[in-house]
């Protein structure tokens, strides 16, 4: 515990009552509490993943994902006006990790993750049918 009479001093200010190292080292014994050391409970697994568990529009569109990995552009492109995917890898990756999260996950609650697979579906059809993207 601090023997320093400096740090005593400033507990002192900021404790209002006298400080000593017999008082410092009791308040200090008092302040841990041993639950406070027991690591939170690990929630259980849930199957999110599952496409049971996304409505019927949502459900389409991971399927649709999932199914064409193989035929979705590797090359830069244009996924709305205004937005370019420049690492498809790396994005597909991120679509991934919200498909997993579930509907819960932020972006999946608020559309935007539905609304990336329709644009992604519809640019790997203009893809498909050999249009410029």
């Amino acid at each position: 515990m601090p023997t320093d009479p400096a740090i005593l001093a400033q507990l002192q200010t900021l404790w209002g009552e006298p400080v000593t190292e017999m008082t410092a080292e009791a308040d200090s014994e008092a302040a841990f509490v041993p639950s406070e050391w027991q690591p939170s409970p690990i929630p259980p697994a849930r199957l999110a993943d599952s496409p049971a568990t996304w409505d019927a529009d949502a459900a389409e569109l991971i399927d649709w994902f999932r199914a064409n990995r193989d035929r979705l552009p590797v090359e830069p492109f244009d996924l709305c006006s205004g937005c370019r995917v420049v690492e498809p890898s790396r994005f597909y990756a991120v679509i991934r990790s919200e498909i997993a999260t579930g509907p819960s996950g932020p972006r999946a609650r608020l559309g935007t993750l539905q609304v990336d697979l329709r644009r992604l579906r519809d640019v790997s059809r203009l893809t498909i049918l050999g249009q410029p993207v």
